[in-house]
């Protein structure tokens, strides 16, 4: 399978990055409204690889009136593993931890401790407070590193959609207090060591959105409080571009070719970083529906390419 790297093209692709009631984003309709353009597509197996060990529902944060919780997948062995952060996509309103468990096994069974995480949705979750859960989500895994035989100096972050657009966020801001929340383990860094996003904007002030957004406002507009006319100092803070520094995490970032919904900033993002010293690749996955990285064939690929930066960077 040929992927592009270094620039994103467009097809057309019906998807919708927030989705509501019955037709909340899962894998199973994923796959069904993929299969109009691909028969062919198939979900994963969720079958363990030999070895690796799995912890359910282990509460990392507790936010509101509610506990956050993550699956920790931990390979077998007993050294050290790098681990990572898995985040769903959704639209900020929907979606589950579940969804990225094919993911998370797959991962586990390549040396990788990988923990599917739950985030606020919704009202709850508006910017920062996902990116708040996730920053906690880190400190959890370095603070528990002894315990669950984790390497604390290498933690990355992988989120697909608005899970790629909340784990861009967190790898550009690290260091920066502002955006670091009071939740989960104090004095504990919340640094990431390597960022995979996964068809996630990372400009949400680009006119094009923006545009787009003013005559049918949508998933951005909520998750962001309301409209640019009316925030646009929250729809720059919550965009990831805008925060690369040198210590950012070095990123990748896997493109779809579809042409819903709109997610600019990429390249963009990928030429600051690598001005700013950081590593960075942007790679076009041809002939993709949104969300790609769910299904075959293209799920085996995406965990290579994932792969294949992770152990260069993290």
């Amino acid at each position: 399978m040929n992927w592009v790297r270094g620039s994103v093209a467009l097809a057309i692709w019906p998807w919708l990055i927030g989705c509501r009631g019955t037709h909340a984003f899962s894998r199973e309709n994923a796959v069904e409204q993929a299969r109009a353009a691909h028969p062919n597509v198939s979900l994963p197996p969720d079958e363990l690889p030999p070895g690796v060990r799995v912890s359910e529902s282990l509460v990392y944060s507790t936010a509101g009136d509610h506990d956050r919780a993550l699956d920790l997948y931990v390979p077998a062995g007993i050294a050290r593993h790098p681990a990572l952060i898995i985040v769903h996509g959704g639209g900020w309103e929907s979606g589950d931890r579940a969804m990225e468990r094919p993911l998370a096994g797959r991962l586990a069974g390549l040396g990788y401790a990988a923990a599917p995480v739950s985030y606020r949705l919704r009202a709850e979750g508006r910017f920062p407070n996902a990116l708040y859960d996730l920053k906690a989500a880190v400190r959890w895994l370095r603070k528990n590193a002894d315990r669950y035989g984790l390497d604390p100096a290498h933690i990355g972050a992988i989120g697909a959609s608005a899970g790629g657009q909340l784990v861009a966020l967190l790898g550009a801001t690290n260091g920066i207090a502002r955006f670091e929340g009071d939740l989960g383990s104090e004095g504990v860094p919340s640094d990431v060591q390597a960022v995979v996003d996964i068809d996630g904007v990372a400009d949400f002030t680009s006119p094009l959105l923006v545009d787009k957004e003013a005559r049918a406002p949508a998933a951005p507009t909520r998750f962001l409080g309301g409209s640019y006319a009316e925030r646009a100092s929250i729809w720059r803070e919550a965009s990831a571009i805008f925060h690369v520094g040198a210590g950012s995490a070095p990123t990748l970032f896997l493109c779809s070719t579809a042409k819903t919904p709109i997610l600019p900033g990429r390249p963009e993002m990928c030429a600051r970083l690598k001005q700013s010293g950081v590593a960075c690749d942007l790679v076009v996955v041809p002939n993709t529906p949104h969300p790609f990285w769910l299904m075959n064939p293209w799920f085996e690929p995406t965990v290579a390419e994932i792969d294949r930066f992770l152990r260069l960077h993290l």
